[in-house]
């Protein structure tokens, strides 16, 4: 797979045709095209208190990294809050589901490899299963934001 020529991304702005969705604010920076497959990376934002995607596996890899605010994830059975400069990682088949857990927005990037996370977006968006490389699992609700939310 060939990879995109070099560019250079203004804030705000994102790959063409490269929405995210399920009801956050989503940006993809870099998608699959641009990288050989390698990997995707996504800018996002959840309002406050808002919950994110339920819980749910898939088998593809993701590294969340916060930028702002608080965002509660729930990692298997674990869940605890993570705010700016903290990461987590999601291996591949690992159930999570992620929150904004405070009173301001929560921004932060997410990189996932192979590339092609933008192509799951635009399946779900229209109503239609994920590309079949890419299995998702739906596994239950959003971890809950906050008990102040």
């Amino acid at each position: 797979m060939e990879r995109s020529e070099p560019f250079v991304l203004q804030p705000g702005e994102a790959r063409p045709n490269s929405r995210g969705g399920e009801g956050y604010e989503t940006a993809f920076k870099l998608v699959g095209r641009d990288t050989g497959g390698a990997f995707s990376l996504l800018e996002w934002a959840l309002q406050p208190c808002q919950e994110g995607p339920g819980l749910h596996q898939h088998n593809f890899d993701e590294a969340f990294y916060i930028l702002s605010g608080q965002v509660r994830f729930k990692i298997g059975e674990t869940s605890q809050v993570l705010g700016p400069g903290q990461l987590a990682w999601m291996p591949r088949n690992t159930p999570h589901s992620f929150s904004n857990a405070g009173p301001e927005t929560a921004t932060g990037l997410t990189v996932s490899t192979p590339g092609g996370l933008e192509t799951v977006f635009d399946a779900l968006r229209a109503g239609q299963a994920p590309p079949a490389e890419f299995r998702l699992q739906r596994l239950g609700p959003a971890v809950n934001a906050s008990e102040a939310c």
